[in-house]
């Protein structure tokens, strides 16, 4: 069980179910019944996302290791070696690719670029600069293109370019919540941040802006062509509303760090309330 545990944690299982609920809300938005590759998606999206995950910490173990926030992980914990760790990552990632390209070609290759982003881009950029977050949003906005097109899609559909492009811009708040918390820790990781640029007060003030435009721009899905049921469009308004005046009080009204932390809990239920939404609002 220590060891399943270990494991479970090197691939983030959790971000990585996340990936896979969003690679099925693209899947489920292309119009047509269910076909049988659906399984080999859910498979190959999971472990693909799960070596990428750890690849990731394969990469940062030194770093996460001088951090409170990351210390515990498989690897700076001394459970996992470092050369295991890889040949896990290995393994889940060419395990997915194997898996996906069952599929059709496009979704391997989104696949591949994911990792190849998140890895061979944002991964090494984030010490360097703090606009590696651009190439990390990005890797946000793929999974439903997987979908999308394992279910038949073309990328130039302006259904999935609404969903992928909310999925970037809902990556963006999260790295900033995090750097509210956390910057400190991050700075003396050696990651560079807009912590040099940027106080709590105006990051506070961009993140809500952001998300402010962000909620807005959901409301926009029918301008793509993206027909939403009547109960889902007034539920999504009603919730819009709910979570901008949450998101106010809280970021402005409070410095509470466990607060800090409910939004950040908040802005992964919406988005994963709204993927569900969507995989309703195709199926019903």
């Amino acid at each position: 069980m220590g060891i399943l545990s270990s494991v479970l944690k090197l691939i983030k299982y959790k971000l990585s179910l996340a990936v896979t609920l969003s690679s099925l809300a693209g899947y489920y938005l292309y119009p047509g019944e269910v076909r049988s590759n659906i399984l080999l998606l859910i498979t190959g999206v999971f472990c693909l996302a799960g070596g990428s995950a750890a690849l990731n910490q394969v990469q940062e173990w030194k770093r996460d290791a001088l951090m409170n926030r990351t210390k515990q992980r498989p690897i700076p914990s001394g459970k996992i070696t470092p050369g295991s760790a890889l040949i896990i990552a290995t393994g889940f990632c060419l395990a997915g690719s194997i898996i996906l390209s069952q599929t059709s070609l496009v979704p391997l290759l989104l696949g591949v670029l994911t990792v190849v982003l998140y890895n061979g881009i944002y991964t090494p950029l984030k010490p360097r600069s703090s606009f590696a977050i651009l190439p990390g949003g990005m890797v946000g906005a793929l999974p439903p293109m997987i979908g999308w097109t394992a279910a038949g899609g073309v990328l130039s559909h302006p259904n999935i370019l609404f969903v992928a492009t909310l999925m970037f811009l809902w990556q963006m708040p999260h790295f900033w919540l995090l750097l509210i918390r956390y910057g400190k820790e991050y700075e003396a990781a050696g990651f560079s941040t807009l912590k040099r640029r940027l106080d709590d007060s105006q990051i506070k003030r961009l993140v809500f802006w952001w998300m402010t435009i962000s909620l807005i721009f959901l409301l926009t899905a029918p301008m793509f062509g993206l027909e939403l049921q009547a109960w889902l469009f007034i539920t999504l308004g009603v919730m819009n509303v709910v979570f901008i005046g949450f998101f106010y009080l809280i970021l402005f009204r409070t410095n509470s760090e466990k607060m800090l932390r409910l939004v950040f809990i908040l802005t992964n239920i919406f988005l994963t309330v709204v993927l569900l939404a969507l995989i309703l609002n195709s199926v019903l």
